[in-house]
């Protein structure tokens, strides 16, 4: 179960065997990898960033083919947290108490979404763990489904251009083409680092405000 667990985990360093050994069925594996990453909450743990990253480069040296990736990212995307909104919908609608978010995930998104509104959406999907809680507290509080939809896209494209782009144009060195394996574990971690920065910076506004009502 373990190495089960690591594998899926980890498929974004697999995808060079899997194109070799399965080719197009490839396409039709990332689109269901995607989908279930953004449509369940539980599967928050798998890579989102990296393995766009990862496409994005093997296009480069053109063992995919980047308008095949961009469609179906794009749609597995809307589709995935489409139905992440409908089950925090419906999770609402017959009065669950037990979900699958703890009370400080739950605290964190109502307060991510109380502060940025319409936008917390298109944020969301560039900051870890809010990407997949802000669509299912979304659905709990019965956000406008139009309004989500149109947040949603547009965070999505954004987001997927941004690392397919990545991808393709460091492919293209052949560093990272021998080295992908390592690439993308640096990539990995760069998502990780959005928390950091954004609550380091509202430290230091909070400060400077704190600051000029002394003077």
């Amino acid at each position: 179960m373990y190495e089960l667990i690591n594998f899926i985990s980890h498929f974004d360093k697999h995808l060079s065997d899997f194109i070799y050994t399965y080719g197009w069925i490839v396409y039709a594996l990332l689109f269901l990898f995607v989908y279930l990453k953004t449509a369940f909450v539980v599967l928050t743990f798998l890579p989102g960033d990296s393995i766009v990253f990862a496409c994005g480069s093997l296009a480069a040296m053109g063992k995919l083919n980047a308008g095949i990736l961009i469609t179906i990212f794009f749609f597995a995307t809307l589709l995935g947290d489409s139905q992440n909104f409908s089950l925090g919908f419906l999770v609402k609608k017959v009065n669950r108490k037990r979900h699958w978010l703890t009370e400080n995930q739950m605290v964190n998104a109502h307060t991510f979404i109380r502060k940025y509104r319409y936008t917390s959406i298109f944020l969301a999907r560039f900051v870890p763990l809010m990407r997949t809680t802000v669509p299912f507290v979304c659905g709990m509080v019965k956000f406008p489904f139009l309004l989500f939809l149109k947040y949603n896209m547009l965070g999505a494209a954004v987001w997927l251009l941004f690392w397919m782009s990545a991808g393709f144009v460091l492919g293209n060195f052949q560093w990272v083409e021998n080295h992908l394996f390592f690439s993308l574990t640096i990539i990995s971690t760069i998502p990780l680092l959005v928390p950091v920065v954004l609550l380091s910076w509202k430290k230091y506004h909070l400060k400077q405000t704190h600051k000029s009502k002394l003077l």
